[in-house]
């Protein structure tokens, strides 16, 4: 197999004694960047987000609410360019792969240092896979999308600026999958048993929680932690040693920092973007006509792309583990997920919800991604349907009340959750409550706070819920989620990593079978067979999908690129290392005191 040797821009070496710092340098006006231009220093990015963070401990965190914060802290060897998603050098400035597919060199740049100042060697790198991530202590989703044929690749240290990682088979994704955060081993070494067998083997799992000073999480990334005032505030700040550089050598972020405003759900956020106390939004549906009309008078630009669907899939679960036994009889029915899927009707949340700027998902992969696959089972809108398949399998009324009973006489009926203050979620359970009430099913509704919900979820404690999940263009990255022992296959069944059901068990197979070629159309079959299987199943059943909007004011350059690739929640983070404002002092349309 050939060397691969990929490089972002001109490698730029400033002095540093004997040792030279090899940064990495973003050609704007060139290539992918081609629309992006140099900029200035100074302000704040000004987001929204509905919670508080959980944790600040990267390789723990399962919500958004964590992970859009620690994601701006921490890098990996590799990285996804935010314009076209493709694998580019990280930390690791280039790499080999062996003729066997086997073995992967990588080459570190060298210079860099930690946001607190410290050096930055393959050290830190045999660290966090050796101790961190592979460390079964440690409680992380990472290790699922790292295995091939049940195993983990090993990793070595070849020389200070050398790793190797060698693996059990060949793994198409692993350049991708490998990009995951890079941790300190000069703060965290001695916390794990790896290294320390007196440790506590809970203290990789602690570490880093939200009471830590701020001071004391170090990372790689382009910002820092400053600051959290629970339930009003996070902020970050530049990290003065990040490792990427413009055209003109000037170091990269331009921001002083990035803050998220705890703003507890969809309408307070919205009203702070319109009073100019935000930089970005993601619009609402519903929000799009207001903010049309106020563009050019406030200053703002709204973008639309109602052909582009977002990454990420909104779904329908039942936990066919949930503590009610009499329920869970029922939940691990299919023909029961059938009915319900013939209970979501697609057109008119589409129509009434997100006014028409949305699609119909019927697959666990994003339509965006070249391995969807769009010829899937679909359970289209029929209540007739689902009253008929409700009646075979022994859920009717029993006592002439309106209500669908168990054998026992009692009311069928589960409670269904989603986060309070989305009110595109709680509009879609309402909907679906309203149709499932039509055929004699009894849905109480309830949205809770979003951690609470996430904790309720992962503790298997749920009956019904609406959630979803993020997307991107490799389907093993969803390993965690679709395979038995994923740790968010919880979401629906976690007694099948003790006791896999034949249809998870192949897909299992698939998602093995998938990684170990370097054929795309033969990975590609693998992954349309594990499509068709989910959405025969329904272990989650798919609403609808969001088209690309997103709206931010005209002080902030560089985002000409903004779009779906980079429209996660904020649509910004995807580039704040090379956003900049044209006046500083301004958020949104206001001065910052």
């Amino acid at each position: 197999m050939r060397r691969i040797f990929t490089i972002l821009g001109a490698l730029a070496l400033v002095g540093l004694g004997a040792l030279a710092q090899e940064y990495k340098v973003v050609p704007f006006g060139e290539g992918d960047w081609a629309n992006l231009s140099v900029g200035k220093y100074g302000g704040y990015l000004v987001v929204g987000t509905w919670d508080n963070p959980k944790t600040f401990n990267h390789h723990i965190a399962q919500e958004t609410s964590s992970t859009d914060v620690t994601s701006l802290i921490h890098a990996g060897l590799t990285e996804e360019n935010p314009v076209t998603f493709k694998v580019e050098p990280g930390l690791a400035k280039s790499w080999e792969i062996s003729e066997d597919g086997l073995t992967i060199t990588f080459h570190l740049r060298q210079g860099l240092k930690w946001s607190d100042g410290e050096p930055f060697t393959a050290e830190d790198v045999v660290f966090t896979f050796n101790g961190v991530i592979f460390n079964e202590d440690v409680r992380t989703d990472y290790r699922d999308v790292l295995l091939v044929e049940g195993k983990l690749p090993t990793c070595e240290k070849v020389d200070d600026y050398t790793v190797k990682f060698t693996l059990a088979a060949p793994f198409r994704p692993f350049l991708r999958q490998i990009g995951g955060a890079i941790y300190p081993a000069h703060k965290l070494k001695d916390l794990s048993r790896v290294y320390n067998p007196d440790a506590d083997p809970e203290a990789l799992n602690s570490v880093w929680g939200v009471d830590t000073p701020p001071e004391e999480i170090v990372g790689m990334g382009p910002f820092v932690l400053k600051e959290f005032i629970p339930d009003q505030l996070v902020v970050l700040e530049r990290n003065p040693y990040y490792w990427k550089v413009d055209p003109e050598g000037n170091r990269l972020p331009y921001l002083d920092g990035i803050k998220f405003v705890i703003v507890g759900g969809a309408d307070a956020e919205m009203l702070k973007f319109r009073n100019g106390e935000l930089d970005v939004y993601r619009p609402r549906p519903e929000d799009l006509a207001t903010l049309i009309a106020e563009a050019e008078q406030k200053g703002f630009e709204v973008r639309i792309d109602p052909t582009k669907p977002m990454f990420g899939t909104t779904w329908i679960v039942f936990n066919q583990d949930c503590p009610n036994e009499k329920l869970k009889e029922y939940f691990r029915m299919v023909e029961f997920r059938r009915a319900m899927a013939h209970l979501v009707d697609k057109q008119s949340i589409i129509d009434n919800v997100y006014l028409g700027l949305a699609v119909p998902q019927w697959s666990p992969v994003s339509m965006l991604s070249p391995f969807y696959y769009g010829d899937v089972a679909r359970y289209e809108y029929d209540p007739a349907k689902a009253a008929e398949l409700l009646d075979q399998i022994g859920l009717v009324d029993r006592n002439g009340d309106g209500w669908r009973d168990l054998p026992d006489g009692t009311t069928f009926e589960f409670e269904l959750n989603t986060n309070v203050g989305n009110t595109i979620r709680e509009q879609i359970c309402q909907i679906f409550a309203d149709d499932c009430a039509r055929v004699g099913i009894k849905v109480n509704f309830n949205p809770i706070n979003f951690n609470a919900l996430v904790t309720k979820l992962l503790g298997s404690q749920h009956e019904a819920v609406l959630l979803g999940f993020t997307g991107g263009v490799e389907p093993h990255s969803a390993a965690n989620i679709y395979t038995s022992c994923g740790g968010l296959h919880v979401t629906w069944r976690a007694s099948d990593c003790e006791e896999p059901r034949p249809v998870q068990q192949r897909i299992d197979e698939l998602f093995d079978l998938g990684v170990k070629t370097y054929d795309f159309d033969e990975a590609y079959g693998y992954y349309a067979e594990f499509q068709k299987l989910f959405s025969e199943n329904l272990d989650l059943i798919y609403t609808v999908n969001l088209v690309y909007r997103g709206a931010w004011y005209n002080n902030l350059k560089n985002t000409a690129e903004f779009g779906p690739i980079s429209g996660g929640l904020p649509a910004s983070l995807a580039f704040s290392e090379v956003l900049w404002k044209e006046n500083p002092n301004m958020v949104g349309n206001r001065v910052e005191g």
